[in-house]
């Protein structure tokens, strides 16, 4: 694109004013003509599309003799060719005997530099306040900051009323998945009516990755206050800031992409989250070798997690759900996950935490998938980690609804699972 558009002479420096008697482009119209010549280039490749219609609409009318050739208006007066206002000038001056001299037309003296804009005010701020959500239906807004933009689903129970606190719990989708479509798979929105709660779905956007997978193995969007962490942090504080919310019972949960970077919030925001949900996702500082093999050391990424927290450490409560026939995220990344976190708690707590669960338990079977559900306390007798394996399940969001792809309906609800384990850890 820069290449096309310097081939068509933008961005290069203005000449100095033409002798007498000679014309002198305007800078409108030669701005024009150059422009002309780029969309000829782009509609050549097919690209005229992704011109502003404003600056197509610009090159046709450079295009056209007729309107190209038109008096410009400076200050609402017509001004002639500047040709034709040097050659009236020297006449007259011949008239009277007196050497012609050529004086450019004011519409051609330098212009007065344009007042620079307002730059936009630093920090995380929406590019246009939303309108606040109605109780009883889905709402999608659009915050920005400095890392970007991105729109996001909210829902408020009807139950709802301003000045009397409620829950909140952020939910991140996975690759290929749309904010709306992973509400629906996970019902999110049809608990938030029945137990009374707010539930708000932040969509990732294609210009950030492709396959709108959350870039929680990006080095940029792993650290508090930037990148997508800062967005997804920004959307939940604001939502805070606008509505009656409960900041001690907020929550962040995800599946695949989604779960690592719900690791990922967990551990640069544990001030704003008071518990984490885990839906097929990987620990904190995984790399992306948690898809189809395993993640980074469990340790490392421990200590890792802990320096992200900062001066906001704080053990962080978590549940995890894998099936254990899931070849897209493979059941070890599970076992890591809870090894990574037993990490940071203990590191928080400045102790060694039991590496081995407090109790085990079996469940399911008859119509439905079987599942064993481990708790980690911290070895003072609170639990700090609730992790489910399905078995038979492979990459679902277990109980999920049989009309989206990626879900086990067969399986314990996980979305049911996840809020009880939440209501059970409020922050603090």
């Amino acid at each position: 694109m820069k290449t096309l558009f310097r081939t068509a002479g933008f961005g290069l420096r203005r000449t100095a004013g033409p002798p007498c008697g000679t014309t002198r482009r305007r800078p409108r119209a030669a701005l024009y003509r150059r422009l002309s010549i780029a969309v000829v280039c782009l509609a050549a490749l097919g690209g005229l599309g992704s011109l502003p219609a404003a600056a197509q609409t610009r090159g046709r009318q450079a295009a056209s003799p007729h309107k190209a050739g038109r008096p410009t208006r400076t200050h609402g007066k017509k001004h002639r060719p500047a040709k034709t206002r040097c050659a009236a000038r020297s006449r007259g001056k011949k008239r009277h005997g007196a050497k012609a001299r050529c004086v450019t037309p004011r519409h051609h003296k330098k212009a007065h530099p344009k007042k620079p804009r307002p730059k936009p005010a630093s920090g995380p701020a929406h590019a246009a306040a939303p309108a606040l959500a109605s109780p009883g239906a889905v709402t999608t807004s659009t915050y920005s900051n400095g890392a970007g933009s991105l729109t996001y689903e909210i829902y408020l129970p009807t139950t709802y009323r301003a000045g009397t606190p409620m829950p909140l719990v952020v939910a991140l989708h996975g690759c290929t998945q749309s904010a709306d479509v992973f509400r629906q798979l996970t019902g999110w929105d049809k608990l938030a009516q029945a137990k009374g709660f707010i539930v708000v779905l932040p969509q990732q956007s294609s210009s950030n990755n492709q396959f709108e997978c959350w870039n929680f193995f990006q080095s940029a969007d792993m650290s508090r206050g930037s990148g997508e962490p800062s967005l997804i942090a920004g959307i939940t504080q604001w939502v805070q800031q606008h509505y009656t919310v409960d900041t001690k019972r907020t929550y962040v949960s995800g599946f695949s992409a989604g779960g690592a970077m719900t690791s990922v919030m967990a551990a640069t925001y544990p001030d704003v989250y008071a518990a984490a949900g885990i839906g097929d996702g990987c620990e904190y500082a995984a790399t992306a070798t948690c898809a189809g093999y395993r993640s980074a050391d469990p340790t490392q990424a421990g200590q890792q997690a802990y320096s992200a927290m900062g001066s906001h450490a704080r053990v962080m409560p978590v549940i995890d759900f894998e099936g254990d026939q899931d070849n897209t995220v493979p059941p070890v990344n599970a076992q890591q996950l809870i090894q990574q976190w037993q990490t940071t708690d203990g590191l928080v707590m400045h102790s060694s935490l039991p590496t081995s669960p407090t109790s085990s338990s079996f469940g399911g079977g008859l119509s439905g998938q079987t599942y064993t559900t481990s708790t980690y306390g911290d070895g003072q007798g609170h639990e700090l980690i609730q992790a489910w394996v399905v078995h038979g399940m492979s990459h679902a969001w277990s109980g999920g609804s049989s009309s989206e792809q990626f879900s086990d309906p067969s399986g314990p609800d996980e979305t049911a699972s996840m809020y009880a384990f939440f209501t059970a850890h409020p922050m603090g």
